[in-house]
Formats: C-alpha cells, structure tokens, sequence
C-alpha cells in the first residue's frame, strides 16, 4: 500500500519532470536558449523555483507539465526540442525495467515495472500524433509531440 502512495505522490510527478527535461536538453543542447521547465500549470503563479544552468525550474507538485523558451528555433532545433521528452521517457522505461529486472520478486520489483510501464504509456501517448481532448484537462487543445513533429515535417 505504502508503494502504491509513493507511486502517485513522486513516481508520476518526477517521470513528468523527467519527460519535460528531456525536451530541455533538446532546446538547451541545440541553442543558446533558456529552458523552462514547468511541473503543474504554465502560469505567471507558476514562479520560476531555480534555475540549473540553463534550465529554469517552475515546480509546482502536479501530475502535468510543460517546457518553454523565449525565442525562435530553426527546424532542426525544434524537432530535438519535441523528440527530447520522449527519448527521455523511452530512456526510463529501459533504466526502470533493468532495474526491476535485477531484482528479486517483491513489491519493489513490481514498483519498478509500475514505473517502467508508465513511462511507455508515455511515450506511446505523447508521440500518437493528435490534439488532446477535453478530458486531458489542462493538456487539452494542446497538440501532442507527434503531432507537432509531424506537422514540422510536412513545412
């Protein structure tokens, strides 16, 4: 019971961090571009918490979350920008899994395989190229980055 707490408490609000990072390192790794990486809501209460290098943290605990820079990226830059958090998500669910792998039957190991998973629910629902749907709540209107990188490729 205590793993399952924790599985909602921090797995899924760190894996999201983690998803929004990776589209960081695609903006800060390309560009000369500060990287804004929010947990919870893109708002002005929303306030930047600190800052890492270039990567510039607004947390807020919540099971969303979004990336920003202030300015232009060229097409190359961009897709490594929108490829990053699923890489990144795809990279979890490989660390997680030989994790949960190297471990012995327990609770912990079906944890790690928890995360593992959610990981690849992410990455699989974040490259589906569409708009997201009401029910996504503040996702909602917002293209997915399939669907962005799609559309990158079609200019």
């Amino acid at each position: 019971m205590l793993l399952f707490f924790l599985f909602y408490i921090f797995v899924i609000p760190v894996c999201v961090l983690m998803h929004e990072i990776g589209h960081g390192v695609g903006v800060v790794s390309l560009s000369k571009l500060d990287a804004h990486i929010y947990l919870g809501k893109r708002s002005q209460e929303n306030k930047e918490n600190f800052r890492i290098g270039r990567f510039r943290f607004h947390i807020h605990w919540s099971y969303v979350g979004f990336v920003d820079w202030k300015g232009d990226l060229n097409k190359r830059q961009r897709i490594a920008a929108l490829a990053g958090g699923p890489i990144m998500s795809l990279l979890l669910v490989f660390i997680l899994a030989g994790i949960a792998i190297s471990l012995p039957p327990s609770d912990l190991k079906s944890f790690f395989w928890g995360a593992s998973t959610f990981n690849l629910g992410m990455v699989v629902w974040t490259v589906i190229p569409i708009t997201y749907p009401r029910w996504m709540g503040p996702y909602y209107g917002h293209p997915s980055d399939g669907l962005q990188l799609l559309r990158l490729q079609r200019k």
